[in-house]
């Protein structure tokens, strides 16, 4: 009886003290959250801007404060130091942040070399460059940190052809060397038989990729482009083969093939709440999808903006309760606004130009203007087009446009740059020319080069996307305000 009522008392206790245990977890769980909280998003901050990277020092030093905070905290020590070793952090990661601004403009092709190497995963592939690469760098962040730009500049210069030929290295092994192995496995598998013309692009591309790597080393957007591009279709070709090698050994009918081959796009159509009506081949579902797909992003795109100006108006709304005068001018003005975008949306067909809003601008992406390749000469059959353009320009008179010019990925940085920035002045030029009401002060002409991608320049349709002009209209925009 006695053992029993111990028993007992021995599983209340048990109970009590992993109560007090729960709720002394929970409290520190809550003390941390209220002490931590602010640092915690300064250091989200901080990542988001690369700061680990571009400025190495601070934000160590940060990561330093920020550990011997929580070490404070495990030991139960004052809150007073715990707070100080935080602020500490904070302050070091403001000035972490201030740093990757700076470095992003004085290591601005370092960076982009790291970038890419990052990309062509020259951590794995070619470990021992991407690590000095990575020493170099860090160096010369560090050295930038410390106010020395030259000497920042310098190291970086180093870092960079490191990063260069690490970038190389990774191509080569992660997609020539791969892609050869492969080709290899699929020749001894005589993957030919069932897909002999995918096989075939497969090792063209390859070609390709080590011819265009040894003319131009230092340009690896294309070799890499295409290079994948090899990998990919010798993976198709030998997928393909394991797919027609049932059909070719009469296991499964050339119907039952064809059907199941519409299956996917039966799945895509039907999530977007459409038939796909087969009878007649699968052209006219795939135009319906991309059509509904296209839409749909429009949508999310205006949607964003919409959201984006809601918030900003509530962001106002107490401050303009107090002058409702103004509320009213202010929301006849964004009403008159939204009938003016509608007005220029309307003038273009769906081929012809994408039309946005940008804050209080309005950009038009006239998506049916092409230039031939490597040329800033605008065809007479696109000044259709640009009538229109002109038409809605001139929707907001006494404007600012801002020509934009961009192209993809393919070719050296410079020449795109210099390309970009041609094709945005022949477009200045034409307008010009032909709106006697538009000044040379209202129209502005700026190449971006291959710096801003709308789109995936791994892809035939995603680089003809980047290869576009965009016009921003500024209609609340001085010409003073603008330069």
């Amino acid at each position: 009886m006695e053992n029993a009522v111990f028993k007992r008392i021995g599983c209340v206790a048990t109970v009590v003290m992993l109560g007090l245990y729960a709720v002394s977890a929970s409290a520190q769980d809550n003390l941390r959250e209220t002490l931590f909280g602010q640092t915690d998003e300064a250091f989200k901050a901080a990542n988001a801007a690369r700061a680990n990277v571009l400025a190495p020092k601070n934000y160590g030093d940060a990561a330093k404060h920020y550990r011997d905070a929580e070490d404070k905290l495990q030991r139960n020590r004052s809150i007073e130091s715990i707070k100080k070793d935080l602020n500490e952090a904070a302050l070091s990661l403001r000035q972490a942040v201030d740093a990757t601004r700076i470095a992003s403009v004085t290591l601005t092709s370092a960076i982009q070399a790291r970038n890419d190497a990052e990309e062509a995963s020259a951590a794995q592939f070619a470990a021992d460059l991407w690590r000095d690469a990575e020493e170099k760098f860090a160096m010369a962040a560090m050295r930038l940190e410390g106010g020395n730009v030259n000497s920042a500049r310098s190291r970086a210069s180093n870092a960079e052809k490191l990063y260069r030929d690490a970038e190389l290295a990774a191509i080569q092994a992660n997609y020539l060397d791969e892609t050869r192995r492969l080709i290899k496995q699929a020749n001894d598998d005589r993957v030919d038989r069932d897909a002999p013309k995918t096989l075939a692009k497969a090792i063209s591309l390859l070609a390709q990729a080590e011819k265009s790597l040894r003319e131009n080393r230092y340009d690896t957007d294309e070799p890499r482009s295409l290079a994948r591009q090899a990998k990919y279709e010798v993976k198709h070709a030998m997928y393909l083969a394991r797919t027609l090698k049932p059909v070719r050994e009469r296991d499964v009918s050339l119907e039952d093939f064809a059907l199941a081959s519409e299956r996917p796009i039966e799945r895509i159509a039907g999530t977007l709440d459409q038939v796909a009506e087969l009878d007649q081949g699968s052209e006219g579902p795939t135009m319906a999808i991309t059509a509904k797909i296209e839409a749909l992003q429009k949508d999310a795109y205006e949607l964003s903006e919409r959201r984006t100006q809601i918030m900003a108006l509530e962001s106002e709304i107490q401050s303009l309760e107090r002058e409702l005068g103004t509320k009213s001018q202010r929301l006849a003005a964004q009403e008159q606004q939204r009938q003016k975008f509608r007005q220029i949306e309307n003038m273009f067909g769906a081929d012809e130009a994408q039309v946005f809003t940008q804050g209080e601008n309005v950009l038009i992406r006239p998506i049916g203007l092409i230039f031939p390749t490597g040329s800033a000469q605008i065809e007479t059959e696109y000044f259709a087009i640009l009538r229109k353009v002109q038409d809605a320009i001139r929707v907001f008179p006494n404007t600012l446009v801002v020509v934009e010019g961009h192209t993809d990925s393919f070719g050296g940085d410079e020449t795109n740059l210099t390309l970009s920035q041609d094709r945005a002045q022949s477009v200045r030029k034409y307008l010009l020319a032909n709106m006697r009401d538009m000044t040379a002060a209202n129209v502005q002409a700026v190449g971006f080069g291959e710096s801003r991608p709308v789109a995936n320049n791994e892809t035939k349709e995603g680089r003809a996307k980047n290869r576009r002009i965009d016009l921003v209209i500024r209609p609340n925009n001085t010409v003073s305000q603008a330069n």
